[in-house]
C-alpha cells in the first residue's frame, strides 16, 4: 500500500482480542502492503507474523502512546483502527488507493471510513462520488472510527495526554483550529464488527463469535440489551 502504516490502538487488557482481529485482517486484507503496528501500554511477548507491537510503558496516558508511536511511521498516511473493529469483508486496494489519490489531489487531512454521524456530512468532494465533505462544527465528525490520516495532521492532534474518550471528545475543535480538510467515505471499503463496549461484548459481536468460534475464545460478558 503506497505511502502508509497501520497502527491499531490498543492496550493490554484488550489484548485477548489481538488474535481474532488479526486473523480476520489477515483474512481479509492480507495483500494490505503496509507495515502493521499494535500500539500497547506494557512490553508483550505476543508475537504475530508480519505485526509488529509497540509498547509506549505501562503509564503512559493514551494519546501519548499513539505520539509516541507516531514517531515511529516514517510514512506520509496513517491508517487508523482500534483493537475492537474487526474487519468483516473484503478491502480493495484500489479502492484506498483511490482514496489516498484523492487526498494528495484535495489536499485532503483525514478520511472516515465509518458513515457516523451522518449529520457531519455536507456536499459530495467534486468527482469523487459517495465521498463527502465534512462539518467540522459537528462532535464527533472526526472520531477514531477506522480512517485515513495525513501524519503531519494526526501528530498535530497528539500534543496533549489524553485518554481515548477525552482525545475523541476534542478531536473535531482540534481539527478546526488546525484549517483541516476532512472528509467521509460512504463506500465501505473498510466493513466492521464493532466488537467491545465497557470492556464487554456486544450482542452483535457475540452472536458473530458464536457462529465463527474460531475468531474469539475469550471470556468477556456480554452487555445487557438496557445498555445496549
Amino acid at each position: 500500500m503506497r505511502n502508509m502504516t497501520m497502527l491499531i490502538l490498543s492496550c493490554d487488557k484488550y489484548s485477548d482480542l489481538w488474535e481474532g482481529h488479526l486473523k480476520l485482517l489477515e483474512e481479509n486484507w492480507s495483500d494490505r502492503g503496509m507495515k502493521t503496528i499494535i500500539v500497547t501500554d506494557s512490553p508483550s511477548d505476543k508475537e504475530f507474523p508480519g505485526i509488529e507491537i509497540f509498547s509506549a510503558g505501562t503509564e503512559t496516558e493514551w494519546s501519548k502512546r499513539l505520539a509516541l508511536a507516531l514517531e515511529e511511521v516514517d510514512t506520509e498516511y496513517v491508517f487508523l483502527t482500534l483493537d475492537d473493529y474487526f474487519l468483516i469483508k473484503k478491502v480493495s486496494n484500489q479502492s484506498i488507493d483511490e482514496l489516498i489519490s484523492m487526498m494528495d489531489e484535495e489536499q485532503i487531512d483525514y478520511v472516515r471510513l465509518f458513515r457516523r454521524p451522518k449529520r457531519a456530512s455536507k456536499g459530495l468532494v467534486k468527482n469523487y462520488k459517495n465521498v463527502f465533505w465534512i462539518d467540522l462544527k459537528c462532535k464527533y465528525s472526526v472520531n477514531l472510527y477506522a480512517g485515513i490520516w495525513k501524519k503531519k495532521f494526526l501528530t498535530s492532534m497528539v500534543k496533549t495526554p489524553m485518554n481515548a474518550w477525552n482525545f475523541e471528545v476534542s478531536l473535531s475543535k482540534s481539527a478546526q483550529a488546525y484549517g483541516a480538510k476532512c472528509a467521509v467515505s460512504y463506500r465501505n471499503e473498510f466493513e466492521i464488527l464493532d466488537v467491545v463496549r465497557k470492556g464487554k461484548l456486544l450482542h452483535k459481536s457475540a452472536a458473530y463469535f458464536k457462529k465463527h468460534p474460531c475468531i474469539y475464545d475469550g471470556n468477556r460478558p456480554v452487555n445487557t440489551w438496557a445498555y445496549e
